[in-house]
């Protein structure tokens, strides 16, 4: 069996709720040529049935014991069969250009291995909250990577054998595994975003970025830490290090009000 050109990398826990219009979103794709893996890790709902509706002979379902979401990102890399991995979260929507634009971006840019784009972020009725623009070119992205993700990682196509290189994500990362790859990653390729917003983000109260807000916040000073420690920022960097950790003292709902007004 030839391989795809692209391999969408999905992980699953307990998102009956969302997953078949995730799934639909990416076989729906105007490329054709892809295939959808979904690892479910361990969902105790109703997710492998709906999973199972879906019908797709590109769609193939690991179902694993749950281990939490990286290692559920490993074990996808390790089955996928493309040279381009695509990833997307159980329940954010793939526009249907996403992968044709992202996919003839990269065959033109060979020197670009992590390809993001701008996203539409919308709340749990579906209405729009924003449009996140991250910066476009390596450099800009390169300077706000150390104080901050500029990278959505439901919007990020990469070449699968440069992820492979620096040794997928990282298991002791719970949370931003997708930041510490980033940084891992900007020390052998080049980064990119394109301006189109080619996913829909959907803002649920159960996400990871929102439910383990003071882990993350620990988890992205460990990586900017790791990463003034490798060479690839100057010494003074650290500060941007310690700023998520004083961030993560703060009682959050003070650090809820605090970042609704820098909105």
């Amino acid at each position: 069996m030839s391989a795809p050109a692209v391999s969408v990398l999905m992980a699953v826990y307990n998102g009956a709720p969302w997953v078949a219009d995730a799934a639909r979103s990416v076989l729906a794709q105007t490329l054709g040529d892809l295939e959808l893996v979904v690892v479910d890790d361990g969902s105790a709902d109703a997710t492998g049935d709906v999973l199972a509706g879906v019908g797709d002979s590109r769609l193939r379902v690991e179902r694993r014991e749950h281990e939490g979401l990286t290692r559920a990102l490993n074990y996808g890399l390790r089955v996928a069969r493309a040279p381009l991995v695509a990833r997307l979260d159980a329940d954010d929507i793939a526009l249907p250009e996403r992968l044709a634009r992202q996919v003839a971006f990269l065959e033109t840019h060979p020197e670009i291995g992590v390809l993001g784009s701008a996203a539409r972020e919308v709340n749990g009725d579906g209405r729009e909250v924003r449009v996140v623009r991250p910066p476009e070119d390596d450099g800009a992205l390169r300077r706000a990577l150390i104080r901050r993700n500029p990278m959505l990682h439901s919007t990020v196509t990469m070449r699968r054998h440069i992820v492979e290189a620096v040794g997928g994500y990282d298991p002791r990362f719970a949370v931003a595994q997708d930041y510490d790859l980033w940084m891992r990653l900007a020390g052998v390729t080049r980064l990119a975003n394109l301006s189109e917003a080619l996913v829909v983000r959907r803002l649920l109260a159960g996400r990871v970025s929102v439910a383990r807000d003071t882990e993350r916040l620990r988890a992205e000073a460990r990586a900017r830490w790791r990463a003034v420690r490798a060479g690839a920022y100057p010494l003074w960097c650290l500060v941007f290090a310690l700023r998520p950790t004083l961030v993560a003292a703060i009682p959050r709902p003070l650090r809820r009000m605090l970042r609704r007004a820098r909105r």
